[in-house]
């Protein structure tokens, strides 16, 4: 009388249900952090590289050590889709100008579109600064220019200008603190993240 459905369920209830996995993986220079995993019948810190913790459906907490070969051969696929972790670049200006760069700039031009050659759909944001050798409203101006033509240089590169989102900071965020209305050539300079 119960019919496909109750053979479903009898199915179902057979099955169980695979743990929550968390598992602890390095950044790129090797640094491990701490997490602590919360259940309903209690908790686990993980602090060691490839350390694991499986939590089941019940709320146990199980706590293994894994290696870097075995997360990779498990889950490499997966850690292969991971987006690139978001990247800053700093570019210099001349003094007084939006479109000058410093010379020391040109490298890192250089290693920004290398980057962006390879980056899958980057979001990125332009910061442009002035030093503290200008009237607020004047470094405001000139801020939002340098960021403005590190954009236009962006787009030229390929990056679709809705990808990009432009700010002027003036000389609020200085790099090197002075004295207002002393010039200081590392406070000239339009940040790029790349994210």
């Amino acid at each position: 009388a119960c019919g496909t459905a109750c053979v479903m369920l009898a199915f179902l209830a057979g099955c169980s249900t695979p743990p929550d996995r968390i598992i602890l993986l390095p950044d790129p220079q090797g640094k491990v952090g701490k997490v602590i995993v919360h259940s309903a019948t209690g908790e686990q810190t993980i602090d060691r590289a490839y350390a694991e913790v499986d939590v089941t459906s019940g709320g146990a907490i199980e706590k293994t050590m894994d290696s870097q070969s075995s997360v990779q051969a498990r889950y490499g696929e997966l850690l292969a889709a991971r987006p690139p972790r978001p990247t800053t670049f700093t570019i210099f200006f001349l003094f007084d100008s939006a479109t000058e760069l410093a010379p020391e700039s040109s490298a890192t031009v250089k290693k920004l579109k290398a980057i962006l050659t390879n980056w899958p759909a980057p979001q990125v944001v332009v910061v442009g600064h002035t030093d503290l050798a200008g009237s607020q409203e004047f470094d405001d101006r000139l801020s939002m220019r340098r960021a403005e033509t590190v954009a236009a240089f962006l787009i030229k590169q390929g990056i679709p200008a809705r990808q990009i989102e432009t700010a002027g900071r003036g000389k609020r965020e200085p790099l090197v603190p002075t004295v207002d209305g002393v010039p200081n050539r590392m406070n000239r300079r339009a940040v790029i993240t790349i994210q």
